[in-house]
């Protein structure tokens, strides 16, 4: 596994292809009147640098499950299908994570550990769908075990490459062999026992959202935040969900120096 590394001239094109990503879901969505929010390092990125964060080398968006729904209809319709493409479980079927993506076609970025998953690649931006959790604090700590276990079982074609230990990677070389369908059959059936419509908490059944999940009204209740120029959604209690544990601390304050650096190495890309 070879990671290549980006200069910062590179690092800034491909910011530039995700930002491109960004609005094209932006345009699909007002057109549509979908609700999305920026989140992560790039809702961080809108509050400290109205921008992207100088060495972040991924965009991340989130919506209810209800209104994915109604995006993946609308993408029929007004996707850009000659410079885009919408991957989920249903349109590849060696995709291998819960959330979605929006890739640029015509451009190739293999993160490091997937080159032999198969699964279509390019440029992408993350779309995390948030999905409903029990109401009980007992029966949410049982369902973060199960969804802990659906990442795994996803995960495990690249675990049992990346994995530091040979114990770990023998384990995921085991796990590895379970049908995509297993994981895949799990999420729908945490969608069918939990709606989300009916959640007033919830969470990305297949990213370490933590058992509490998130509050609806962070993806409900949205304002505009100046992001690179332009003015994109994000929750209107931005501030109460960078503070909210996954973060902590003050997240206007820099990192580290040695903290500064992309997180999402390649072995291979190709703008």
């Amino acid at each position: 596994m070879v990671k290549r590394r980006m200069d910062k001239k590179t690092l800034r094109r491909l910011q530039e292809i995700e930002f491109e990503l960004l609005l094209e879901v932006d345009r699909i969505c007002r057109k549509n009147k979908i609700k999305y929010n920026i989140c992560g390092g790039t809702l961080i990125g809108a509050a400290r640098h109205k921008g992207f964060i100088p060495w972040d080398d991924d965009i991340d968006i989130r919506m209810l499950y209800s209104e994915y729904v109604r995006f993946k209809e609308a993408c029929k319709r007004d996707l850009d299908k000659g410079l885009y493409f919408l991957q989920d479980f249903d349109s590849d079927p060696k995709y291998r994570w819960g959330y979605a993506k929006i890739l640029k076609n015509g451009t190739t970025y293999v993160r490091a550990g997937q080159e032999e998953i198969g699964m279509r690649n390019g440029v992408w931006m993350d779309i995390f769908i948030c999905d409903g959790i029990p109401k009980t604090k007992a029966m949410r700590k049982l369902h973060n075990g199960y969804c802990f276990v659906l990442r795994k079982l996803l995960w495990a074609p690249v675990g049992k490459t990346v994995s530091r230990s040979k114990a770990l990677r023998m384990w995921y070389a085991l796990l590895a062999a379970i049908p995509r369908s297993v994981p895949v059959f799990g999420i729908k059936l945490s969608r069918k026992l939990f709606p989300e419509e009916k959640s007033t908490r919830l969470r990305a059944l297949t990213f370490p959202d933590g058992a509490d999940g998130l509050k609806r009204e962070w993806l409900e209740d949205l304002t505009e935040l100046e992001f690179e120029g332009h003015m994109l959604y994000a929750p209107r209690a931005y501030q109460e969900w960078l503070e909210w544990k996954c973060y902590g601390g003050n997240y206007m304050e820099l990192p580290p120096v040695k903290e500064r650096v992309p997180h999402n190495p390649a072995s291979y890309y190709k703008f």
